[in-house]
């Protein structure tokens, strides 16, 4: 049987865990919900005009009712004419808002999949995307704010969070298509009785079409090109006359109180030849799609944002297709029928490895798509902002758990949604975990924080992605060897050292490697030189001078252990370290670092446990970095 450990005890425990700082991060202290607010490192978002939803159930019952009265006078030999009772309209979703009161209510709800909320209402233009959205009705110190969704009816939702139900709706069922596209995610469809008791009205599959249409018209949400082609009948006018919408608008009426020519529009359809143009308004099947890419500024070109999810909302309200991009960037999801789409961008991986967090703990990284697509892909670049610097760090975590993981054989960071930090306007870099059992942080704190700045100016590509791989390194270290961590500053500069050491190694080696294969010609922001090793990243590690008790923890050693370049050979100066060892690999420096309690135990395992052709030299190397550098 198992002991547990007391809770005071295993919170002494937890705190007790170092915060490994990195790139001059000032000290910090996990927040706490009562403390925060909004971090002045976010962006707050601007909400344009309230939209008036065309799928509400009072509006779609009216819609029905107008077409089945115009069936009976225009077309009264169709089945629809005939039908003597009308059906009535149920909810097929509801519309809600949460107010989560903690980190553990916000975290169950960003974790449900088929919530999917937003921090943004959903029945309101966006003017700027943004981080947050300011809701002067919540309480000032609740830091979450509302979280919007829109959810099948038949969902068991959490009622012990706060709520509150904005809207009824009522949607045309998706249609199954079998087969999902290549990472393609589910979403659940509701049962509806209503959906099932419409398609036996239906006589040639068009009544769900005939149903938005008239939906849109009554809330004003027809577009030009498609009341340029609709014939209107005006209230109240016996004459039979059809008009053009702006024949009807010139008489001085609005389009709500117009009604649709539906004979012409099925003339339409039956006429020979007929064009795409008159047939804009049949729900015909597409494939949302698009691609969505990055700056890579560091060597001039964009590449795809990989493996980040793509959420499709039917009118910008409820979630019909999740995917995730591919390797260039690009997605595709299974068929749909329906016309009007929004789309946006949420920097997660896979099986809930890692989530990018913006600027806090309390909101999720995501660029929205303001505006909306008529059956149209998304190409959506990001070339500066806060949206370019979360697809930065979200390819750089990505590539760490799917690449150098495998590729270099390092230890898995904590893979059950890592939270990253990522701080536009902050000098930042540390590595923190109060996630002892992978899965629930006992404070609301990103077990990694990475700022945009450094020195006060923004920092390249090829710096992000190496601050987020020297922090995804602690992360490793961390679930490889936890006990290492327990008090580490209070060991003295030692372990600290190795730690740091440990990761400025990593974070080279791997960024080289990532960026060479991106481009052969690559050459590392703030290199001091033309050739290889001096014109890639880290390259003034190999120009630096070690003194004796200068306890500077960020030491070349494990880049040192692996290249074959001298410094005091190259550059003539005994001032530079004296390198005679190369060719050890990341992998065996990570298995001899593990479970190693000082630079001794290190460099004893380093030269015992794997055979090397100049492990006569490495206690020479380690001299200089490890014991009289930190005493």
């Amino acid at each position: 049987m198992k002991k547990s450990i007391p809770l005071n005890a295993y919170l002494w425990l937890l705190m007790a865990t170092v915060l490994l700082s990195c790139q001059k991060e000032e000290p910090h202290t996990p927040t706490m919900p009562s403390q925060t607010t909004k971090a002045a490192d976010n962006a707050q978002g601007v909400l344009g005009k309230k939209l008036d939803i065309p799928y509400t159930v009072g509006n779609m019952q009216r819609a029905l009712k107008e077409v089945m009265t115009a069936f009976k006078h225009q077309l009264p030999q169709s089945k629809l004419a005939k039908v003597g009772k009308t059906v009535e309209i149920q909810p097929s979703h509801y519309y809600y808002r949460f107010l989560p009161k903690d980190s553990s209510e916000y975290e169950r709800l960003a974790m449900d999949t088929v919530l999917l909320t937003s921090n943004a209402p959903l029945d309101y233009e966006i003017a700027t995307d943004g981080d947050y959205f300011d809701d002067e009705s919540t309480e000032e110190d609740n830091s979450f704010g509302y979280q919007y969704t829109v959810f099948p009816s038949d969902y068991g939702f959490p009622q012990d969070i706060a709520h509150q139900k904005l809207n009824d709706l009522y949607f045309a069922p998706e249609e199954e298509t079998g087969t999902m596209e290549k990472g393609e995610m589910a979403v659940q469809q509701p049962q509806s009785k209503t959906s099932k008791a419409l398609a036996k009205l239906d006589e040639n599959g068009e009544l769900f079409e005939f149903l938005e249409l008239e939906a849109l018209k009554l809330t004003n949400n027809l577009e030009e090109d498609e009341l340029e082609i609709l014939r209107f009948f005006l209230p109240n006018d016996p004459s039979g006359r059809h008009y053009t919408h702006t024949e009807a608008l010139a008489l001085g009426h609005s389009l709500p109180q117009l009604c649709i020519d539906y004979a012409h529009l099925m003339a339409q359809q039956q006429k020979e030849d007929t064009d795409n143009a008159a047939r804009w308004w049949k729900r015909k099947k597409w494939n949302p799609h698009g691609r969505i890419t990055v700056r890579e500024d560091a060597i001039g070109r964009n590449v795809g944002v990989v493996g980040a999810e793509v959420r499709v909302r039917k009118w910008g309200l409820v979630v019909i297709k999740r995917v995730r991009t591919n390797a260039k960037g690009e997605f595709r999801t299974s068929s749909t029928k329906t016309k009007r789409v929004k789309y946006a961008v949420y920097f997660n991986s896979k099986s809930r490895k890692f989530v990018v967090k913006a600027g806090t703990i309390f909101w999720d990284a995501r660029h929205r798509g303001t505006r909306t697509y008529k059956e149209q892909g998304w190409y959506q670049h990001f070339s500066y902002g806060r949206a370019k610097f979360y697809a930065l760090v979200h390819n750089a975590a990505y590539d760490f758990y799917n690449r150098a993981v495998g590729k270099f054989g390092l230890h898995h960071p904590n893979q059950s949604w890592l939270r990253i930090n990522a701080q536009y306007t902050k000098e930042s870099g540390d590595h923190l975990d109060l996630n002892p059992g992978g899965k629930y942080s006992l404070v609301p704190h990103s077990e990694i924080r990475v700022g945009r700045m450094d020195n006060d100016k923004p920092m390249a590509s090829d710096e992000i992605y190496a601050l987020v791989t020297h922090e995804m390194t602690h992360a490793s270290h961390y679930r490889m060897d936890r006990t290492f961590f327990i008090n580490i500053r209070g060991a003295g500069c030692t372990l600290q050292t190795m730690a740091e050491s440990w990761a400025t190694g990593a974070e080279t080696i791997v960024t080289n490697d990532r960026y060479l294969g991106l481009s052969s010609g690559y050459k590392a922001t703030g290199s001091i030189g033309t050739k290889s090793p001096l014109n890639l990243f880290n390259s003034e590690k190999q120009n630096k001078e070690i003194e004796h008790g200068s306890k500077y923890e960020y030491t070349p050693i494990v880049i040192d252990l692996v290249d074959n370049f001298n410094q005091r050979k190259e550059f003539k100066n005994s001032k530079y370290p004296i390198d005679r060892v190369q060719n050890y690999t990341l992998e065996q420096i990570q298995t001899s670092l593990n479970h190693a309690r000082g630079p001794h135990s290190w460099k004893e395992r380093l030269k015992s446990q794997h055979y090397n052709s100049t492990e006569a030299y490495v206690d020479e190397l380690f001299s200089v970095y490890m014991y009289d550098n930190c005493n």
